[in-house]
């Protein structure tokens, strides 16, 4: 399975235990008032932070399961943002009961949700971040969240395609949309490292001494092109 997924998914289990063991973890609670902390019920409250985020853990981890094997890939992918931007909201609006102090209510649930939203955000922008191609020496390095090194001399050929084969499944990596980074396996080319940052432009196909593949796609044809020449240059 992704090791996006199941890194969020335990995370968000770990996160759960702390919370319930550290009750001081909670945003707000620890720097609240002696007065107010009296009318938290913070037995009550960690014991529900702990198994909603527990249950939020494995809604990530078994959900993208289920639906890779059903086959429906993109409601997997999605999974992640699924269960936190709904998980969240709850969690913060059902945590309020208790709080037991008169007047305004405790913030605190509001920084939680505010830390998941910023948590899921950076992993969506680094995941959409271009993936840059760097040359140097006899190295090609390929930069963004799944970045890698390979060896000129290593490399078996280059080429440009408007098509490669349907991707099966998704080993290791990033995907939402037309975007794909990481380790997939592909019909007849088996298992590819993918950098396909758009849904158009074609493709440079590197194929490794090895039989491996690396597989890179950007908007620009001209982006695409100018790397292709480059490579060919070095080999």
């Amino acid at each position: 399975m992704g090791l996006i997924h199941l890194f969020i998914g335990l995370f968000f289990i770990l996160l759960g235990f702390l919370v319930r063991y550290f009750p001081g973890m909670i945003a707000g609670y620890n720097t609240m008032p002696a007065e107010k902390k009296k009318n938290i019920d913070i037995d009550g409250l960690s014991r529900f932070l702990r198994n909603g985020l527990i249950i939020m853990g494995f809604a990530v981890i078994i959900g993208y399961l289920l639906f890779r094997w059903a086959g429906w890939t993109y409601m997997a992918n999605m999974m992640l943002f699924i269960v936190a931007f709904t998980g969240a909201p709850v969690l913060m609006l059902a945590s309020a009961k208790y709080d037991h102090n008169p007047g305004k209510k405790s913030k605190s649930h509001f920084i939680i949700l505010g830390i998941l939203v910023i948590f899921v955000t950076g992993l969506l922008f680094m995941g959409f971040m271009t993936t840059k191609t760097q040359f140097s020496n006899d190295t090609l390095r390929f930069t963004g969240i799944y970045a890698t090194e390979m060896n000129i001399p290593d490399i078996e050929k280059v080429e440009l395609t408007d098509t490669i084969p349907a991707i099966r499944f998704k080993n290791n990596g990033f995907s939402l949309g037309t975007v794909h980074k990481g380790i997939f396996t592909l019909k007849d080319f088996g298992r590819c490292r993918l950098y396909i940052n758009s849904g158009k432009g074609q493709y440079l196909i590197i194929t490794e001494k090895t039989g491996f593949k690396t597989i890179l796609r950007y908007k620009n044809n001209q982006d695409s092109q100018v790397i292709y020449e480059r490579i060919v240059e070095m080999l």
